[in-house]
């Protein structure tokens, strides 16, 4: 059973203004509260459009209230000074860990613990709006209500908007208990999902949303004392229903006897998969850090129980945190170095391919060499092949006082930036509950509790990929949508999904979660091409990703018929006029003997507009009604028994 996380009560007044947006300056760094009383265990979590939520909690009433603050993508804050008040409902004098999340539709998700039903500690779920609008009523949804200890809920959204939630129940055993709730606050599961098992407890669940509406839930299965719990970790993926889908659940490692993992993370792989870290007891009092990939379809890319990431027995290696590098199928993990009495530290890093095999030495790569200074609780984030870390640096020689630094590696394990080491925060204070976007928008995003004025308050500070600090993150918009078949509507999972801009300065490439693709990508004018075996090509051009909205393009792809040799023709062969038309577009098909046309027209989402069968010649001028269709741009695609031609026309 995980222990409850302890904090000490405090009153202190501060009176220092709120910074706007992201700052240049590590010395000054954005502040978002200043009220009295501790402001505690900050979490960030970021939207398609680059924008950001930030929770934490308050204690400015003698009361740990939930607040929570919307940033736009250089850090402005979009709500009042010290973010909206989220609850105010009866909490305890000491705080469990909690979730925040974002939804499709760009809304927050935060759900904790409070005593608000006559002292029973219960997990409560809230959706928010960014105009601030609490969309499941200003007391959030309960989502249980019994006398066991339900600590540290965890939540995530699906593709379809659906939002799921998990928390652990001890009672005479521990349990896990799931629910899963609509975007507008209906109870999806009934009276929620129970998961036990005799004799086994089932502790500290995890949630990651995999394709579609369904869910991967990690958690712990233990025996023995809490103290000392024989502990593995599994993985099972959940139906819309909150039905397991595996017959068998995916054994990440096994129980270890006397090994409580007292520090897990994970992080996603670009095809729905994931990469844990951990590390424990290997040898007598020796620690050790492992690393395992799951493959979104369940199996394990590395042997039994992971792989360690050092095999020097001679220094202790804990604290790891890993990134996944999507342009070479490579996993980065930092990690803290710390000589066997735990009093010298530093910062180290190993590289793994995806079957476990260690590419930096079997010691791993010195970042920081071992040191009186501690360098703490590293976080790790990785986009194209580079991973950055960002960790606690206790450089003032005070063992409280500490930066926040971060250091990028290519795949190489080459520094990336010319100073090698980037300062984000210089203030000597106390820092606490640090936590890290992902890359989102050309920035990744620091919050964390900061004792400069006395009392802890919530601070924040951005990094770019080149190590610069502050404005100037790419405005991005987000292109999404599904590929179906055309003439079934069935859903295509194998696709390759390409988007490029029309002046060639960006490219990216995706194979979606079952049928959904989602892109964020910066603003601007994009080529979308997809591909998937026994298909032909579909390419959709001059789609405008317009910074902060979505673009939604389906894509109907159109078989391969094997047996006439159908080709595709995206040319000029065949002529439309008048174009841009009015009321009738006319054509005509060269070539060919008397035969019936398909003809077949789509928006420039991809969904079906009109289909129609015309019987033709060489000889007739085929005339085509679009007297019925809205004013825009439309796709046309004319099917003959021998070729395929695809043009665009403009409907006035």
């Amino acid at each position: 059973m995980k222990k409850p996380l302890l904090i000490v009560i405090c009153v202190v007044l501060c009176t220092t203004f709120l910074n706007a947006q992201f700052t240049t300056d590590p010395g000054e760094n954005t502040q978002l509260s200043d009220l009295a009383g501790d402001q505690t265990l900050p979490k960030i979590a970021t939207c398609s459009d680059g924008s950001m939520y930030i929770s934490w909690f308050s204690n400015e009433n003698g009361n740990y209230n939930m607040r929570l603050q919307y940033l736009d993508i250089n850090g402005n804050p979009q709500w009042e000074d010290n973010g909206l008040l989220v609850s105010d409902e009866n909490q305890m004098s000491w705080l469990t860990d909690y979730s925040l999340s974002t939804d499709p539709a760009n809304h927050a998700i935060v759900t904790f613990q409070d005593i608000r039903e006559g002292g029973n500690n219960n997990p409560v779920g809230y959706r928010v709006s960014p105009a601030g609008e609490m969309v499941w009523g200003e007391t959030g949804i309960l989502l249980s209500n019994n006398v066991n200890f339900e600590p540290d809920p965890v939540v995530c959204a699906t593709g379809a908007g659906n939002i799921i939630f998990a928390w652990q129940s001890a009672g005479d055993v521990s349990e896990i208990h799931l629910q899963k709730v609509s975007a507008d606050g209906n109870l999806l599961w009934g009276d929620g999902i129970v998961l036990t098992e005799s004799g086994i407890e089932y502790t500290s669940p995890y949630l990651e949303a995999a394709d579609g509406d369904y869910a991967f839930l990690i958690w712990h299965k233990e025996t023995g004392p809490f103290w000392a719990p024989n502990r593995g970790l599994y993985v099972q993926k959940l139906d819309t229903d909150g039905s397991v889908m595996w017959a068998e659940d995916v054994e990440i490692y096994a129980p270890v006897a006397s090994g409580a993992v007292v520090y897990l993370d994970m992080c996603r792989d670009d095809e729905g998969g994931i990469a844990f870290t951990w590390y424990g007891n290997d040898v007598g009092t020796h620690f050790n850090c492992w690393v395992q990939h799951m493959a979104a379809d369940g199996s394990l890319s590395m042997a039994a129980n992971g792989a360690v990431v050092s095999t020097n027995q001679a220094q202790n290696h804990m604290y790891p945190t890993v990134a996944f590098l999507p342009e070479t199928d490579e996993m980065i993990v930092f990690f803290s170095e710390q000589d066997l009495n735990q009093n010298m530290r530093g910062l180290y890093a190993q590289k793994l391919d995806m079957q476990g095999n260690l590419q930096w030495t079997d010691n791993g790569k010195e970042l920081i060499a071992l040191s009186d200074n501690d360098y703490s609780l590293p976080q790790a984030g990785g986009f194209s092949d580079k991973a950055i870390c960002i960790y606690g640096a206790y450089e003032f020689g005070s063992g409280t006082d500490e930066k926040v630094q971060a250091v990028m590696l290519n795949s190489a394990g080459e520094f990336v930036w010319e100073d090698e080491f980037i300062d984000m925060c210089t203030v000597q204070s106390s820092k606490l509950h640090r936590d890290m976007s992902q890359l989102n928008s050309g920035q990744w995003v620091a919050v964390w509790g900061d004792e400069r004025n006395g009392n802890p308050d919530i601070y924040a500070q951005n990094i770019h990929p080149d190590g610069s600090l502050g404005p100037g993150a790419v405005l991005q918009g987000n292109i999404q949508g599904f590929v179906r078949d055309a003439g079934s509507n069935v859903a295509i999972e194998s696709a390759t999904i390409t988007a490029t801009s029309l002046d060639d300065s960006y490219q990216t490439a995706e194979t979606p979660f079952g049928s959904h693709y989602n892109f964020t990508v910066p603003a601007g004018t994009y080529i979308l091409t997809c591909e998937a075996n026994g298909y032909q090509m579909a390419e959709a051009t001059g789609l405008e990703v317009i910074a902060n909205q979505n673009l939604n393009y389906t894509f109907y792809l159109e078989s391969v018929d094997q047996t006439t040799s159908i080709e595709t023709n995206a040319g000029n062969a065949i002529q439309l006029w008048p174009n841009p038309a009015k009321d009738q577009l006319y054509f005509s098909v060269p070539q060919i003997e008397e035969c019936v046309l398909f003809v077949t027209i789509f928006d420039m989402r991809g969904s079906v507009i009109k289909l129609q069968e015309i019987n033709a010649s060489a000889e007739n001028l085929i005339s085509l009604d679009v007297s019925d269709l809205k004013p825009g741009m439309y796709n046309l695609s004319i099917l003959t028994n021998q070729i395929q031609y695809k043009h665009k026309f403009i409907k006035n």
